[in-house]
């Protein structure tokens, strides 16, 4: 077998050695592969000192600082012993870049993959070791810009999920997402207050269950016929979870992933909006009604007004103007009087009926008689009335007098002033 020279970071010390006469290499077998391959390859006795290194791997490692070490040690693995070495190696076999079985050089930035093979005897007491470093810095370069790739989508997606969620638990109405076995899978919190369910307690929930009984083939079929990018709407009775029926709208639409189908239903509760149409309803009514009473009302003011007026007409032609020229004709002052009384009398009584109704008889009493009838109106007596209007007993007591007069109660026994006057409307 042949041996190889080699010298030792010790060199100094012993000079220069030959290798043991069991040392595993023979120089006809492995001296191409040294200089052909592109790998680094580092050659150890059975204590796991190197002994031989190819010409790629010396010109990393510098010969003086390699021949004679420990590999663990030039290749700063953490462990302390050639058996913690193996073992660590041997458990990463299967984990090539794994943390543990890498050399990265602090000069070129480079990264190895080591592969260590036991040499010659057998697997437990081999003649020494065959490592291998493979560069691997394009792979472990391309994997950290792959993680990080993945680390920025990664962080982008949840943004994305929580803006998504953000927005399906935001939105006004209520979003239940339904599985090909017609069962809720995901809903928001708008939905479990529609239909009074704990979001716990409504997924699993056939959708079925939640229209009443003939809302649950429309909402069926509505599911069965639908297709990708299509929408439909219907207004179903909706039952609460104690079993009260409510009016909503149901939304269904459809999507599909990798061939299998998720129902998107968009529950709107129009409880409050029929309230109000119903409101609206009644009010139109009433509205009508109040319109209908106003033009009734219109039509007998009309009427009225058209009474009023030809009686105005009747009264100027038949008694007015006659009895204005009998005035005009009269000789003496007392039939002239005489008429203008009847006159006065006859446009008096044009008001009858009316809610300004004169009282021809009020229309004759003076400013003084007026003030003490609106004094007996309110329920003054006579002494009452002298100490306000400073005036004798006497005095009032006349005035009460020719009040009776020109009211037309004079002798009327029944008929008293007070009671006369509660039923008159004083200017």
């Amino acid at each position: 077998m042949g041996r190889f020279v080699y010298r030792s970071a010790r060199s100094a010390e012993i000079g220069d050695t030959m290798l043991p006469h069991d040392a595993p290499f023979d120089s006809s077998i492995y001296e191409e592969v040294f200089e052909s391959t592109s790998d680094l390859i580092l050659i150890t006795d059975r204590q796991g000192v190197i002994v031989r290194a190819n010409r790629r791997a010396l010109q990393l490692f510098p010969a003086e600082a390699t021949l004679g070490t420990p590999f663990w040690v030039r290749l700063g693995l953490d462990v302390s012993s050639l058996t913690e070495a193996v073992d660590r190696l041997s458990a990463l076999r299967d984990a090539p870049g794994a943390a543990g079985r890498t050399y990265a050089c602090h000069t070129t930035r480079n990264v190895y993959d080591i592969n260590l093979v036991p040499l010659g005897g057998d697997s437990a007491t081999p003649r020494g070791f065959l490592l291998i470093l493979n560069d691997i810095t394009c792979l472990v370069t391309s994997r950290a810009a792959l993680e990080r790739r993945v680390g920025e989508r990664t962080a982008c997606l949840a943004r994305s999920q929580k803006m998504l969620r953000s927005v399906f638990q935001g939105v006004g109405k209520g979003i239940i997402l339904v599985d090909e076995d017609r069962e809720v899978v995901e809903s928001n919190q708008k939905a479990c207050e529609i239909f009074g369910l704990h979001p716990a307690n409504i997924l699993g929930v056939d959708i079925r269950s939640l229209c009443s009984d003939g809302g649950r083939e429309t909402i069926l079929a509505m599911m069965d016929g639908i297709i990708e990018n299509q929408v439909k709407s219907a207004e179903l009775t909706a039952l609460y979870f104690d079993k009260r029926a409510f009016p909503a709208v149901f939304t269904v639409s459809v999507i599909i992933i990798d061939g299998y189908r998720l129902w998107i239903v968009i529950v709107d509760d129009v409880s409050e909006q029929k309230s109000m149409e119903r409101q609206l309803k009644n009010e139109k009514i009433l509205t009508e009604e109040v319109n209908i009473t106003l033009r009734t009302v219109l039509r007998n003011i009309e009427n009225e007004q058209r009474e009023l007026t030809g009686r105005l007409s009747r009264a100027i032609a038949n008694d007015i103007l006659p009895m204005l020229r009998r005035i005009k004709a009269a000789s003496t002052d007392d039939v002239h009087n005489g008429y203008i009384d009847f006159v006065g009398e006859l446009l008096v009584s044009l008001t009858k009926g009316s809610e300004e109704e004169l009282d021809s008889g009020l229309l004759r009493l003076s400013k003084t008689e007026m003030k003490i009838c609106k004094f007996i109106q309110a329920g003054f007596g006579s002494k009452e009335i002298c100490t306000m209007m400073n005036l004798a007993f006497d005095t009032i007591q006349t005035h009460r007098k020719n009040i009776r007069r020109k009211l037309g109660l004079a002798g009327s026994g029944d008929i008293s002033l007070y009671g006369y006057l509660m039923n008159r409307k004083l200017a």
